[in-house]
């Protein structure tokens, strides 16, 4: 389990790097030089596509962040028992920051 893993880091790695481009260069640069306004920001945050892939950034974020945590944790000679509490509570930490994640892209495009 620990190599398929490993290879998902690495993947996602990839995927930040892409991801966090394609991000800065649309929502930063994309107005040719002129500043943006509010209207345009909340025009961008409505967009279907926009959350969707800020939803992705942001699972594809935690979990190779979560992921260097345990390795990290793994560096150290711990027991079986160790490891599984560790990986739970990375995943339920994890979990609950994606809930809370997407409950507040939701919330925020809705009202806006």
């Amino acid at each position: 389990m620990h190599a398929w893993t490993w290879v998902l880091q690495r993947i996602s790695a990839v995927i930040l790097i892409i991801a966090v481009g394609l991000h800065i260069g649309f929502l930063h640069f994309s107005n040719a030089g002129e500043a943006l306004n509010y209207g345009e920001i909340v025009a961008r945050l409505k967009t279907p596509v926009l959350i969707v892939f800020d939803i992705l950034l942001l699972i594809f974020g935690l979990y190779h962040a979560l992921y260097g945590l345990y390795s990290v944790f793994l560096d150290f000679d711990s027991g079986k028992k160790e490891r599984v509490v560790v990986l739970g509570l990375l995943v339920c930490v994890g979990l609950g920051i994606v809930g809370f994640g997407i409950f507040g892209l939701l919330c925020t495009a809705r009202s806006l």
